[in-house]
């Protein structure tokens, strides 16, 4: 079966206008966060501009790998004693979690002579048995690194030589971790050293060799001690997919299970549209990019191995100084955060964890004047964002092992992504044109199923628009969004 997805050139007319129209006549019914549109709606009529979409079920390019996880920071506590939060989580199919060692910190006293500390694992042990009752398993970073400097255990101590901890010190602190896991049960397989060290030896694109000697030093030595209490753990550094940080740590030695990294494409509030979306669909993807990054394809060919690929944070942007970016929550987010969902399962990510779970106006992070947060979920409320949208309908559409199959678009501001789930054909649709468009589906026996997400419904009330159709029948996009066509095989 092909989907064909074709318009002719005739006037627009916004879907929003036939919901209203529809809610007027009381064919359009609101419940949970979906909004279905009765068939009774005239779908029929003509639109401009219109895409042609085509999907060949017949014609496999790759295999899908990717799952999808969400990371836990300052709101790790409310997410786990939030039965509302962890349902949401759940039923979006969410598969890790990451979480920050310093965050739900163990260790209330370290001895850098001794080599060992007192711990109390309430709080760990409290999050990850959540963690694994939503069907997820945790990736743990241990320690954190910014801008802002290093934070350590209590107790421990910086040398003043590297500015780092001591390797066997720290090394130490991290084996307590894979030990206590190994002890109560928890199969806690990913673990990364030092959450964005590469501010350390790597700040602002320039390169301390010395500096990331000590580091490699530290992480070989944290590395050896923790599989050494379980060789089956995995352990990654988010700076992997830095060209400069990869060739080094290959040359020198630097030990790697997993290749991590962050994915933000965003710097600023008056950062242009066109260049976040551009970044998303390029960086880590596309090898003409810049010199700066590597794609995940040429990390794996130059390590000489597959090694598992982890975005351990991504969302569209990543600063804060002057409040976070509102296009983050909005349907300009949730198209970021497909596209680059995307190039994930395109480029045999493993996972991609969203940057981050929830965030309000009114959290600490976001008391300027613009922006809600990082969150996918509204703290306020307990109510998705649109990028949550985004994630559920792909997360609970899709599984590792499922077929990737042929997928074309007309134009160039449409993208795709087709695939085979339980004897259903997926085609997700993301426009990343803030000018309407209108779908027109043709070549198809029996009925299509869709999911849409855009300006139609305020971001700020964000909802799913669902609905059937029917061959010849056509679904208008009101600019930036993001659609998933559904039928059975």
């Amino acid at each position: 079966m092909s989907f064909n997805l074709r318009n002719s050139a005739t006037g627009v007319l916004l879907v929003g206008s036939l919901l209203i129209a529809a809610v007027a006549l009381g064919i359009a019914t609101e419940g949970q966060n979906v909004i279905s549109i009765s068939g009774k709606v005239d779908y029929s009529l003509d639109y401009s501009p219109q895409i042609d979409v085509n999907v060949n079920q017949y014609e496999t390019i790759g295999t899908n790998n990717a799952s999808l996880g969400f990371m836990l920071h300052f709101e790790w506590r409310d997410w786990r004693d939030s039965s509302v939060r962890r349902e949401l989580a759940r039923n979006a199919s969410f598969q890790v979690v990451r979480i920050f060692s310093d965050c739900v910190e163990p260790c209330t006293n370290w001895n850098d002579t001794t080599h060992s500390g007192t711990f109390s694992w309430t709080r760990v042990d409290s999050l990850v048995q959540r963690i694994y009752e939503i069907g997820a398993e945790p990736i743990v970073a241990l320690g954190f690194c910014d801008s802002e400097g290093l934070v350590l255990p209590p107790g421990m101590k910086l040398n003043p030589t590297t500015g780092l901890p001591y390797p066997e010190s720290f090394a130490a602190y991290c084996r307590e971790w894979v030990r206590h896991f190994k002890t109560t049960g928890y199969p806690v397989k990913y673990y990364e050293i030092i959450n964005e060290a590469w501010f350390y030896f790597y700040p602002s694109w320039t390169w301390y060799e010395t500096k990331a000697n000590y580091f490699l030093q530290l992480f070989n030595t944290c590395y050896n001690a923790m599989h050494a209490e379980n060789p089956n753990v995995m352990i990654g550094n988010d700076a992997s997919l830095f060209s400069k940080f990869l060739n080094f740590w290959k040359t020198k030695g630097g030990k790697l299970d997993i290749l991590t990294f962050h994915k933000y494409d965003s710097w600023g509030i008056s950062y242009p549209d066109t260049q976040g979306l551009d970044s998303a669909e390029r960086k880590y993807f596309d090898p003409t990019y810049d010199g700066l990054h590597l794609t995940i394809a040429e990390a794996r060919q130059l390590w000489g191995a597959r090694l598992p690929a982890i975005a351990t944070e991504a969302n569209w942007g990543a600063t804060y100084s002057k409040g976070t970016d509102p296009r983050i929550q909005k349907v300009i987010g949730a198209v970021w955060t497909a596209l680059v969902l995307r190039g994930c399962i395109l480029s045999d990510v493993n996972y991609m964890c969203y940057y981050s779970f929830s965030s309000s106006k009114s959290s600490a992070i976001s008391r300027l004047p613009q922006g809600y947060g990082f969150g996918l979920i509204n703290e306020d409320n307990n109510q998705p964002w649109y990028p949550y949208y985004v994630l559920k309908m792909v997360g609970t559409n899709l599984a590792v092992g499922d077929p990737i199959v042929t997928s074309t678009s007309s134009s160039t501001s449409i993208r795709t992504l087709a695939w085979i789930h339980q004897n259903k054909m997926n085609l997700l649709v993301i426009s990343r044109t803030n000018q309407p468009t209108a779908i027109n589906s043709q070549g198809f026996e029996g009925q299509i199923t869709f999911q849409k997400i855009d300006d139609t419904v305020s971001w700020e009330t964000p909802t799913i628009q669902a609905g059937t159709l029917r061959t010849g029948e056509v679904l208008q996009l009101k600019g930036y969004g993001v659609i998933l066509f559904q039928t059975d095989i």
